[in-house]
């Protein structure tokens, strides 16, 4: 007999992979390194709110329009280009999920402009020092993995 849940097989995507998807788009985005991401958390967020900054406010600060890519119940995010390269940027419904993006992230190095319920990557720490001039936000680093074989 078919299952029930075989009527809409791509109706729901796990929380877990939106999330390492997003960190991923964003990291590669920024220059990061190019290898597998690891597992994800997956944490269930606990509570939801509207983030500080909608992407199409962050996008405004850059000088861009920004094309959404992701819409989920945990995250939007979608990025624009300037004459600077490319911006990424992410809004959570919780501040979980923002908490298991960001070490996501962070894994791959880079430079992070974090507010209250987003996160900025471009192409330079110099363009994210910029941005926080206008919307506000504190720099974060990541930690390339790896150990760098030379």
């Amino acid at each position: 007999m078919p299952s029930p849940s075989t009527a809409l097989p791509h109706r729901r995507v796990p929380r877990a992979a939106v999330l390492a998807a997003a960190a991923l788009c964003a990291v590669l985005s920024a220059g990061g390194c190019a290898a597998h991401p690891g597992s994800s958390h997956g944490a269930r967020a606990q509570e939801s709110r509207e983030p500080s900054a909608s992407i199409e406010e962050i996008a405004s600060a850059v000088g861009c329009t920004a094309q959404v890519d992701v819409q989920a119940d945990e995250l939007r995010e979608g990025g624009c280009q300037t004459g600077e390269g490319a911006f990424r940027m992410v809004t959570f419904a919780a501040d979980e999920g923002q908490r298991s993006w960001l070490a996501e992230a962070r894994m791959y190095g880079g430079t992070y402009l974090v507010g209250s319920g987003w996160v900025v990557t471009a192409p330079s720490a110099q363009a994210l020092t910029d941005l926080r001039g206008r919307i506000g936000g504190a720099l974060e680093s990541g930690t390339p993995h790896g150990g760098g074989h030379h």
